[in-house]
């Protein structure tokens, strides 16, 4: 058994000097790596990520953190041994534990006995007591961050989350974490203490005892919400360490115990030997877990790397002539925007290595049949015998161009592209409108008070504050403010406006879905509302108030506004009138359970309207009569969520599928007949993807591994790609051009063709 993994192109075979053998993992920071010590010593090596080493500030505040935990010292963490904040790369490197994560202990043997956790727990607060003694907060306490030792667990990561988390909420605006670890007061924006890691701690007993998070689980926007407004179920464990996790997760932060408070009372458990309090595998770890710990510990460390394919960067492509013909792209109307879900996540904001010239250079970027660069496809690479992944054909190899036109110095947050203009939230959290056809700058408004661009429709840009709840709305072709309207407006009678989870612009409105706090003392926590607001004016049309949990997912068709709510008996689908609010019907899309079931994405088409949900279910309902038409749930390793967008087109829906705990995994594309939701294929893709609509008969579609993608329509086979960007291109397209954030901080225009076939 080994806890590493071979090295693959691109990851660097020396840091500082560390001779670097194998991968460990990776996380929101950066990726780590097994390395040798110039003595031999087996040693930790994190590498940060591109976007956060180029953020100077993010330097600044590594340093100070790093510094501070080569203060911790404690026999329950991984001390910092080395680290270079100044390399053009910042590194640390800490002593290697040879142990299972908790995570990885508890989802490949199950839960804990009573004695194993009251141990963990015993073990992780005199961690958290050394940390605390050095002024350090770890902040990002989870089940990764705990590795498990013969004798003892170890704490990681102590301190160095803070500098990360720090950038990136100045680049996104959103709490970044893990859900359900995160202590209510973080996520509510309050300052973080000793207190949110007594909470973290609490969270991490009950995963251990329980098996499931103590807060549910689904998507990070219902779990967050549950953290701060509801009570956790601890329904699985013993009465004795239900009581203490119950304390630790209390709401209010001074009604936690202390670490030492802890130390006490969880120090006092017995081992299997009747021993107290002696960490030692056979004493405190369950057996399956301790062969494992074990097992890993008497792995020798390699000498050197494995050896690895060669590297499969895009090679360098010459100048080439514009393609004589160019196809006409038939494409979807891009997403209203990203979903607050996504933002919550805490997905950052790309800066990274330039994969593209620089601007006034003009580059061909072409693949042909994928032999340039790692398909996305699991099973779409040609077998040989002239049959694609599912047996149907192999199309013939087609060659994918994209031809840039122009970049700007500013890259855009889901741009879109609308009446000769191109609209997005550029890294400096200001709204910027370039012309589409120069990338001339037209105007920026840098109005702290609009953080988050919602849309473009009939002339107005629609942006939205979740730090004072106002909407505004911003003239697209001066850039000048037309109105803003305060959340008041919507706001309902002895409520508190808390954030707007979604806001789509469409026919002259605005349709916003928003969240608001109910005074102290009240029975339920919190409650949701959907509002229309006029889009020339900002008044509020109408406002609907929805007792339940509102999904975020929303869209506004043909006179219809489409959501889902979850609610006591389970999760149910609304169609309500959009110019009055007015119900129209109501579809019970799954039974009642506690957790899970929301709606993630949703279209409409010739009659029926289809949504996905996070239980991997694809619905299709008469948007008429709100009946069932067919549901579709793909085959998949585990729970997988419906991602934004579904596109529509001749007779089939397409749609993507991601994990629903991370926006970096990987997904795969569907497609099912829309009149009976009969499969017609499925291919996997390296990462999640984003549909953005069909092209001369292809489905087109991104990563955020950077690559454009084509799949046949027909049969999913992906006969050609193009390498976009070093990571989420962003991509955002209209005809033939395509707008994307090419990984060096820039904006670029292409345009595309497929040719070919």
């Amino acid at each position: 058994m080994q806890a590493f993994t071979p090295l693959e192109a691109g990851d660097p075979v020396r840091v500082g000097p560390y001779r670097i053998v194998g991968r460990l993992g990776s996380g929101g920071m950066g990726r780590v790596y097994l390395a040798r010590s110039p003595g031999g010593r087996a040693t930790a090596v994190k590498v940060v990520h591109d976007e956060l080493a180029e953020d100077p500030s993010f330097r600044t505040r590594f340093g100070r953190e790093v510094a501070a935990a080569r203060r911790v010292t404690g026999p329950f963490t991984a001390p910092v041994v080395d680290a270079d904040p100044g390399a053009d790369v910042p590194w640390l490197a800490t002593a290697h534990v040879p142990g299972l994560s908790l995570g990885a202990a508890v989802a490949t043997h199950g839960v804990w006995p009573e004695l194993s956790v009251r141990a963990l727990g015993s073990g992780l607060a005199e961690a958290l007591e050394a940390i605390h003694r050095a002024h350090v907060v770890h902040r990002d306490l989870k089940p990764s961050n705990v590795l498990l030792a013969a004798d003892g667990p170890r704490v990681i990561d102590f301190g160095i989350s803070v500098a990360a988390d720090d950038t990136k909420l100045t680049t996104t605006g959103a709490v970044v974490g893990s859900p359900g670890y995160l202590p209510p007061e973080q996520l509510v924006g309050r300052e973080v203490g000793p207190a949110g890691d007594v909470f973290a701690l609490g969270a991490l007993l009950a995963y251990a005892a329980a098996g499931t998070g103590a807060f549910g689980g689904g998507l990070a926007y219902g779990v967050n919400y549950r953290v701060v407004h509801e009570e956790p179920d601890l329904d699985g464990l013993p009465d004795g360490l239900a009581d203490v996790v119950a304390r630790c997760l209390a709401k209010d932060p001074r009604q936690r115990p202390t670490v030492r408070e802890l130390i006490e009372e969880l120090g006092r458990w017995e081992g299997a030997d009747g021993t107290q309090g002696t960490f030692t595998a056979g004493t405190w770890l369950p057996a399956p877990v301790a062969a494992d710990v074990t097992a890993l510990r008497a792995a020798p460390l390699p000498e050197k790397p494995p050896t690895t394919a060669a590297d499969a960067d895009l090679p360098t492509v010459p100048v080439g002539a514009a393609p004589t013909a160019v196809a006409t792209a038939r494409l979807g109307a891009p997403p209203a925007g990203p979903s607050f879900t996504a933002r919550l996540r805490g997905v950052p904001r790309q800066r990274r290595t330039a994969v593209l010239a620089a601007a006034g250079t003009l580059v061909v970027l072409t693949v042909v049949a994928g032999l340039l660069l790692p398909r996305a496809f699991s099973g779409s690479a040609d077998r040989g015998d002239g049959m694609g992944s599912n047996g149907s054909p192999t199309p013939a190899a087609k060659q994918l161009t994209v031809r840039e036109q122009w970049s700007f110095d500013e890259d855009f947050w889901q741009p879109v592209a609308a009446h000769g203009k191109v609209v997005g939230e550029g890294q400096d959290r200001a709204l910027h409108a370039v012309d589409a056809g120069s990338g001339d700058a037209e105007w920026t408004y840098d109005d702290p008070g609009a953080s988050s661009f919602e849309g473009v429709s009939e002339g107005l840009v629609v942006a939205s504050s979740r730090e004072n709840g106002t909407i505004q709305g911003i003239d697209l072709d001066s850039g000048k403010r037309v109105w803003s309207v305060a959340a008041k407006a919507h706001t309902a009678p002895g409520t508190t406006f808390h954030l707007y989870t979604r806001v789509v612009v469409a026919d002259g409105t605005v349709y916003v879905n928003a969240m608001y706090d109910l005074p102290e003392g009240s029975e339920r926590f919190g409650t949701y509302a959907v509002s229309a607001l006029d889009a020339a004016t900002g008044r509020l049309k109408w406002t609907r108030p929805i007792e339940y949990i509102l999904s975020d997912a929303l869209a506004v068709v043909d006179g219809v506004v489409y959501g889902g709510v979850q609610e006591k008996g389970g999760t149910y689908f609304h169609a309500w009138d959009a110019d009055t609010g007015k119900q129209l019907w109501r579809y019970h899309a799954s039974a009642s359970r506690r957790y899970g079931g929301e709606v993630t994405a949703i279209a409409v088409s010739d009659g029926t309207v289809y949504f996905g949900d996070d239980r991997s279910v694809l619905h299709a309902v008469d948007a008429r009569r709100g009946t069932k038409q067919w549901t579709y749930e793909p085959e998949a390793d585990g729970v997988e969520e419906w991602l934004e967008p579904l596109v529509v087109s001749d007779g089939v829906v397409y749609g993507g599928t991601g994990d629903t705990t991370s926006d970096y995994g990987p997904g795969a594309v569907h497609a099912v007949a829309a009149d009976s939701g009969r499969p017609l294929w499925s291919e996997h893709t390296e990462r999640e993807p984003e549909l953005h609509g069909l092209l001369d008969g292809s489905l087109l579609f991104s990563t955020k591994a950077g690559t454009l993608h084509t799949a046949d329509a027909r049969s999913g086979v992906s006969p050609a790609e193009a390498r976009l960007s070093s990571g989420d291109p962003d991509a955002t397209f209209d005809g033939d051009r395509v707008y994307f954030d090419g990984g060096d901080g820039r904006l670029h225009a292409g345009r595309i063709s497929l040719t070919g076939g």
